[in-house]
């Protein structure tokens, strides 16, 4: 049996990952996120970066001490461009040959402040309409178009992104990064 179909105009996931994963997604250039499950059908969505209680005490050892690390708190929003299982990771130097999946992410705005005191859950998960205010609330000015995506109000996002947060898109007829595609 096949799973029903959700249509959304402004689709946004988020996802938690331990520290200092998300961390390394916001300031980094962490472009790779390995899974051992695709993203479903949810490609090319928003997905805010969520930093779980939890830490990977192996990859502590590849990140600069003095590195924030929030917990329990939005750190960025990104995009899921595209999931692929046959780099065998040589991809990125993120990906990680034992996973299954390599989750592809772009368009990576952190947040200059955390959205702090949130729960985060397993898999993909759905933000609710007060934590996506809340993040619309802290992007930094030149994301008033995603902020617009976040809060839902499409009509707001009328003017092109300055380059800092627009991304070139060949296929995409809109400057905003957060316009939904088919």
């Amino acid at each position: 049996m096949r799973k029903p179909t959700v249509s959304e105009p402004y689709p946004v996931r988020a996802l938690t990952l331990w520290q200092p994963h998300a961390s390394a997604v916001a300031v980094l250039g962490k472009d790779i996120e390995n899974r051992g499950w695709p993203p479903s059908t949810f490609g090319g969505g928003l997905i805010l970066v969520h930093a779980g209680l939890d830490t990977d005490q192996v990859a502590m050892h590849h990140v600069p001490r003095d590195m924030e690390l929030p917990r329990g708190a939005v750190v960025a929003i990104a995009r899921i461009t595209r999931a692929h299982t046959d780099c065998d990771g040589r991809c990125s130097p993120w990906a990680d040959r034992d996973s299954t999946w390599h989750w592809e992410l772009s368009d990576v705005v952190p947040l200059p402040t955390p959205v702090t005191e949130v729960k985060g859950r397993q898999r993909l998960w759905v933000p609710d309409d007060p934590l996506r205010r809340r993040v619309a609330a802290a992007l930094p000015q030149n994301g008033a178009c995603l902020a617009a995506h976040l809060r839902k109000e499409p009509s707001a996002c009328t003017a092109a992104l300055p380059a800092a947060v627009a991304v070139e898109r060949p296929a995409r007829t809109s400057a905003c990064p957060s316009t939904p595609t088919k």
